[in-house]
């Protein structure tokens, strides 16, 4: 509600309450993540302040003035004049003089603050509007003081954070937009067209469409906006990042580094003698809000969700309705919601469970309760009656606490309101800060679930499970891996999945012998077939000689006779392909495997190419040697899209977990293809986990069973092609 006593400064009731406050502890768990620390600012300064920061030139008239009523009481300047306080419209300032407050090194850089004190604009009385136009209001404002060379990265990172969190909100698409140098601009022209061309760079480099928005920046730096329409199609700007050079020169901020000279362009060295000098360096600064105002934010969500917010953000989050008014019924409904509020127990020093739970135990009917109950929008109704009383339970209705996308929850869950609570604590987390919570409590719990299960539980995304080898006779009784097993195998690999593939087989034997050898093939010039053939055979070939050099160095050195040469090696490399044939390019850190993977799910299909090339000593030692064989295995993949419910943080989930580590160097498609990533796969699935087990073994048959034996007198694989493989389900 408004008041006319205080025009463009919304009153929030307590629900309204709980939902801000609810937006507002979302954001500080987040900011553990991205590494901010939040700090409390005065709200007024004096104008002194303003006239430093440029706001009083350039701003003066958004702003609030503050003067003493009592003259007896009022500060005085230097000059004789009663100083004047303004209102603070925005906290860059007060974070300035932190940050000046004490000496910096750049090995303390970035720093990053967030505030969520309250801000005073003075927009004029026909522009207010509801909570989308306001006087007062509370932004989720943080600033980072970073050096030249962190900009782009700190500026990746930030629209990374908002993409995370308008996902959680699910609110959908929104665009970016770059504002540039305007008219009335602070500082020279070169620090605009260098802060510029860092924000283009680091749009680029995310991956999201944007636009150029010419002379419409802030008087202190250019900035990027996200603009989301409301339901009635209408734009408003809510998260914005602004790259500031002026402020930090305004307030003299500087750090201590080495080669200062070089440290101010961005640009480091190695020279001993420039880094033995040390000197002062200015900061950059960069503004960010990432709700904007929560204000205009909770109005924007509040028409998007219409009434049916999700259960972690909804103001009612359940009720307990009595049957009727017996006093049994009465007591036990009353303690129901004591103990879902967390208020049951006698000790002050037990927290309450931070649910919404209300109770109606008037005489009306039940239907007419629930009736209203749902209405109102309740996320979950409890009812209690002669039956519940007597068996210590509930009984819950709690399709109103799921939103689309959501597992389908039950409607007549029956259960103890100890059980109860611990039920909707778990629903109460907002998706991304929780990773093993149950989503039905009629499944128990698992132990040490990685988190992207857990997430794509929360989301009610089947795991698309591969199909298990199968082992036939444990193990599998084929002549190949009969020899195979009492000799040495080595697997050219460190990829975990690959060695269990083998190991399924019955070949514990296998030792991992990772290939060091650079992917060095140019890819522009042959074909995606040729290179992975290509990259799989060097590997080998590097990785048996270099098994040979280190069993000649360790007989040397202790003096035993000679290790047994490889039976067997194998190696496999994947690569993925376009339809049009281009390679993709392997990701190179965490979020590169990001958004590698979110490109796979948007882009929808793709050729997984595996190579596995099998290396074996010849047996005629007149002739030493080795047979070396190789073959291509070429499967369309069909990957799982946003709207068959593959949220981002399923995907943030998988990439962070130990699983997602240990693909560093590839696609980290193994781990979550048969899980949460891929949907269809036409051909072997063996090969999108990383090793078409079937070829593998053939391949080893050849070069150790039918040395010198052409593939004309083999005879042709098509025929075994025809049936199912015979090591699978």
């Amino acid at each position: 509600m408004t008041s006319i006593y205080s025009p463009g400064s919304p009153i929030f009731l307590p629900n309204g309450a709980r939902i801000f406050n609810r937006l507002i502890e979302y954001l500080r768990k987040q900011y553990v993540h991205y590494g901010f620390q939040e700090v409390i600012t005065p709200t007024i300064y004096k104008k002194a302040l303003w006239a430093k920061s440029g706001h009083l030139e350039n701003y003066a008239d958004d702003m609030f003035t503050v003067t003493s009523t009592s003259p007896s009481r009022a500060d005085v300047t230097e000059a004789g004049e009663v100083d004047e306080y303004g209102l603070k419209p925005m906290n860059c300032p007060g974070h300035c003089l932190i940050f000046a407050a004490q000496k910096r090194s750049y090995r303390d850089l970035p720093i990053r603050y967030a505030d969520f004190s309250p801000l005073h604009r003075n927009e004029i009385s026909g522009a207010l509007s509801g909570l989308t136009r306001v006087r007062r209001f509370h932004q989720d404002d943080g600033h980072i003081f970073c050096r030249p060379n962190q900009i782009e990265d700190e500026i990746s990172k930030t629209l990374e954070f908002i993409r995370r969190v308008y996902k959680d909100f699910r609110l959908g698409s929104y665009r970016l937009k770059l504002s540039t140098r305007p008219e009335n601009y602070m500082g020279s022209l070169e620090d605009w067209e260098h802060a510029e061309g860092s924000l283009k760079r680091a749009l680029d480099t995310s991956g999201e469409p944007w636009t150029l928005n010419e002379g419409d920046g802030a008087f202190y730096g250019p900035k990027i906006d996200v603009i989301l329409k409301d339901s009635d199609g209408k734009e408003h700007q809510t998260a914005t990042i602004q790259l500031d050079f002026q402020l930090p020169k305004r307030f003299e901020l500087e750090y201590q580094a080495p080669a200062p000279e070089l440290e101010a362009k961005g640009e480091t060295t190695t020279d001993p003698e420039l880094l033995a000098v040390s000197g002062p360096v200015r900061p950059v600064m960069v503004h960010r809000a990432v709700l904007g105002s929560a204000e205009r934010m909770f109005a924007l969500l509040t028409e998007h969700f219409n009434g049916k917010w999700p259960f972690w953000l909804n103001p009612r989050q359940g009720i307990v309705l009595t049957v009727n008014d017996s006093e049994p019924v009465l007591q036990f409904a009353r303690k129901t919601q004591r103990v879902l509020l967390g208020t049951d127990s006698a000790d002050v020093h037990v927290s309450p469970s931070g649910l919404a739970v209300d109770l109606d135990d008037s005489a009306r009917s039940l239907s007419l309760k629930i009736r209203e109950a749902k209405t109102k929008g309740y996320g979950m109704i409890i009812v209690v009656g002669p039956k519940d009383v007597a068996n210590g339970t509930v009984a819950v209705d709690a399709t109103g606490g799921f939103q689309t996308g959501d597992k389908p929850a039950q409607k007549n869950l029956v259960m103890a309101p100890e059980e109860l609570l611990q039920f909707m604590k778990a629903k109460s987390i907002p998706y991304n800060l929780t990773h093993s919570s149950p989503m039905d409590p009629t499944e128990p719990a698992p132990e040490n679930v990685p988190g992207y299960i857990a997430a794509a539980r929360r989301h009610g995304i089947p795991l698309r499970q591969s199909a298990p080898i199968r082992r036939g006779p444990m193990p599998l009784q084929l002549p190949i891996l009969e020899h195979l097993r009492t000799k040495r195998v080595i697997l050219a690999s460190a990829s975990p999945r690959r060695k269990a593939l083998l190991n399924q087989l019955g070949l514990d034997n296998v030792e991992i012998f990772p290939s060091d050898k650079p992917e060095d093939v140019e890819k522009g010039k042959i074909t995606p077939e040729e290179y992975v053939a290509e990259t799989a055979r060097r590997k080998i070939l590097h990785v048996y000689e270099q098994a040979l050099r280190q069993q000649e160095e360790d007989e040397k050195k202790k003096e035993i006779e000679r290790p047994a040469d490889p039976a067997l090696v194998i190696s496999a490399d994947t690569v993925i392909a376009t339809r049009s044939g281009r390679i993709l390019e392997k990701p190179r850190d965490e979020q590169d495997h990001i958004r590698m993977l979110k490109h796979l799910r948007d882009t929808r299909v793709h050729r997984v190419l595996t190579a596995v090339c099998v290396l074996a000593p010849k047996d005629n030692l007149a002739h030493p040697g080795y047979e070396l064989e190789t073959h291509v295995e070429d499967t369309e993949v069909y990957f799982a899209q946003a709207k068959d419910g593959l949220p981002d943080d399923v995907i943030e989930a998988y990439v962070k977990t130990r699983e997602g580590a240990d693909k560093a160097g590839g696609y980290a498609i193994q781990g979550v293809g048969g899980m949460v990533l891929v949907e269809k796969i036409e051909g072997s699935v063996d090969n999108v986990i990383g090793l078409p087990v079937r070829k593998t073994l053939q391949l080893a048959e050849k070069v150790i069973f039918k040395q010198g034996i052409d593939d004309d007198d083999i005879g042709s694989d098509e025929e075994d092609d025809e049936d199912e493989e015979p090591y699978r389900d």
